[in-house]
């Protein structure tokens, strides 16, 4: 069975050393908040939500939401490929 957003994220935290209420101070919401996420009680949390916990968590916001890891570009390089 393929991992969840919420385990995704969940794992990432660990791999980073951080607890569950490090990261929420970081990104601005409750204890309780990322653990409903990371227990798979909220499936939805909002694209800007998942991305802010990307940037906490150093990590690309496609991987926690799709499990694929793809490869960062820069702005210059998305204009350079259109």
């Amino acid at each position: 069975m393929p991992e969840t957003l919420g385990e995704r994220i969940a794992k990432a935290r660990r791999r980073c050393g951080l607890k569950g209420s490090t990261l929420a101070d970081k990104i601005g919401i409750r204890r309780q908040h990322l653990s409903a996420i990371e227990h798979n009680r909220i499936k939805d949390p909002g694209v800007l939500l998942v991305e802010k916990i990307a940037e906490a968590l150093d990590c690309n916001a496609d991987y926690l939401l799709s499990g694929r890891l793809t490869p960062r570009r820069t702005f210059a390089e998305l204009v350079e490929v259109a």
